[in-house]
């Protein structure tokens, strides 16, 4: 089914709602599905730097699942940290 067919279809039951809502509606229902299902996989590489704990992460990342540095993975951190860092 094309994403015309989908729209049509919500203009059947739903006259009222237009195009640009019908689609903004779609595609958080596609970001939702790949979110839960997490089905689509890459990956993204991000520069670190020295002493610096906390960084902005794109908006299009859903989760992270694993850091490597080096070719190394980085264990994920449970609990809290031994040192605090305001920055």
């Amino acid at each position: 089914m094309t994403q015309k067919q989908m729209i049509e279809m919500v203009h059947q039951h739903h006259p009222e709602i237009g195009e640009t809502q019908i689609r903004e509606w779609m595609n958080q229902a596609i970001t939702e599905f790949c979110r839960k299902t997490r089905c689509i996989k890459s990956v993204h590489t991000l520069t670190s730097s020295a002493d610096q704990r906390y960084y902005l992460i794109p908006s299009n990342i859903l989760e992270v699942t694993g850091v490597a540095y080096g070719g190394y993975a980085i264990p994920k951190l449970v609990g809290r940290p031994e040192q605090k860092d305001f920055t």
